[in-house]
């Protein structure tokens, strides 16, 4: 085995220019400048201004906590009293039940009895997220609505450091927190999904942030100006509601922001099953809303065009959507021209990007500054893989079937209900 790898890696030593440039073009034109934009990420974020240092807030607005949740019997109770348990604690939280059949209204109301909920409200039948965050923030007193998964937890100034950027700068619309992995101890594919999550959003988000080039403010955990909201219509319906509003806000003239020391804790599926479903609904949503939704952002012949706007679009299309497509073409045809052969050319590949790898998982741990993260080195030598064989796959699917079928929109994940009021197609 360790002669055959030998011999590959002479193989590709030996080759000339044009050959090495033909055989290696894909991880030269592509991955190589995701992995450097990752670099640059880290240092964009570790020398941008720590804005923690600007001390205690000035006098904001009211605050409004908006909770919506179905079937989160297990996880409504822990995430409220996180929330309470914040040093900045002058907001109300208001609770709606998007048409739970567990204890989830029962527990709402009881948290609202103790006074750590300051409004509850149930729909009968579930009628998605969007229109549960909707009836929130109509119940809502709040110029700053902060939008918060059930499922989650939070460091103590976590609210705190999201609500900065809205006090720095009148012109941002939206702050995004930091999401992280609270569960990656519970299976490889969770401990593979924590070191994306650093990657993606701890250094990613940086890095866009450096650049106004946030793109979508989590729905885990964001926070927004009530009348930038309203001006906006708040959530649309239809799955990917995240991004969508994030877009509409941008569209506006608003500017979004990533703050990266607020800090929210997430569960993400265990599983692979679970994990492929999770990703090919979130891929589909993100195709139909960029290029079904809002296929103007990237017509320079659209009077509502902007440069600012195509170039986040044009990203997403060059180093998602054209590698996923031309991935599954590439490895037949080098295991096709080389056989077996092959199979040890592409672990070299896997060799040669792993150096990166392992800087970019470095840099997104610094970033994140929480040390128990770096435990996570030991899978880093799987993620190179994980993401080009097990996502790419998944984004494939998600990006075929959707462009075919559009399968967004008989996705049950959104109501049938809701999905007859869906206004772009």
């Amino acid at each position: 085995m360790t002669e055959f790898v030998a011999d590959a890696w002479h193989f590709l030593t030996a080759l000339p220019g044009w050959s090495f440039l033909a055989f290696f073009w894909l991880t030269l034109f592509i991955e190589i400048p995701r992995y450097a934009m990752g670099i640059h990420a880290t240092a964009a974020a570790l020398l941008l201004r720590d804005y923690r240092r600007l001390g205690h807030l000035p006098p904001m607005p009211r605050v409004s906590i908006l909770l919506v949740g179905h079937n989160e019997e297990d996880s409504i109770e822990k995430c409220v009293r996180s929330l309470r348990a914040q040093t900045f604690n002058s907001f109300e939280i208001i609770c709606v039940d998007d048409g739970s059949s567990d204890r989830t209204f029962g527990i709402m109301t009881r948290l609202r009895r103790e006074g750590l909920v300051d409004g509850v409200a149930q729909l009968q039948l579930r009628g998605g997220k969007a229109s549960g965050i909707n009836l929130a923030a109509r119940m809502a007193t709040g110029d700053v609505f902060v939008v918060v998964d059930c499922d989650c937890s939070f460091e103590p100034d976590a609210i705190l450091e999201l609500l900065r950027p809205l006090t720095r700068d009148p012109k941002i619309a939206g702050s995004s927190g930091n999401i992280l992995v609270r569960n990656w101890r519970a299976s490889i594919t969770a401990s593979l999904q924590g070191i994306e999550y650093l990657l993606s959003i701890s250094l990613g988000k940086a890095f866009s942030d450096s650049l106004d080039q946030v793109s979508c403010v989590s729905g885990a955990f964001g926070a927004f100006r009530r009348d930038a909201w309203n001006r906006v219509g708040g959530m649309d319906i239809g799955g990917g509601e995240d991004l969508d509003f994030t877009l509409r806000l941008r569209m506006c003239g608003y500017k979004v922001a990533f703050t990266r020391h607020a800090i929210c804790y997430t569960d993400v599926p265990d599983t692979t099953y679970n994990l492929l479903r999770q990703r090919n609904r979130w891929e589909r949503d993100a195709f139909w809303i960029r290029y079904r939704k809002y296929p103007r952002l990237m017509n320079p012949f659209n009077p509502s065009f902007r440069w600012q706007e195509a170039a986040h679009e044009w990203d997403f299309l060059i180093f998602n959507i054209l590698p996923t497509t031309i991935f599954p073409f590439y490895v037949t045809w080098i295991l096709v021209s080389y056989g077996s052969f092959g199979v040890m050319l592409l672990v070299c590949v896997w060799i040669a990007l792993l150096p990166l790898d392992v800087a970019s998982f470095a840099g997104a741990a610094l970033v994140t500054g929480k040390p128990i993260y770096w435990r996570l080195f030991p899978f880093v030598p799987l993620f190179g893989l994980y993401q080009s064989y097990v996502m790419r796959i998944c984004r494939l699917y998600a990006y075929a079937t959707e462009f075919i079928f559009s399968s967004s929109l008989t996705d049950n994940y959104v109501p049938q209900k809701a999905r007859d009021l869906v206004r772009w197609r």
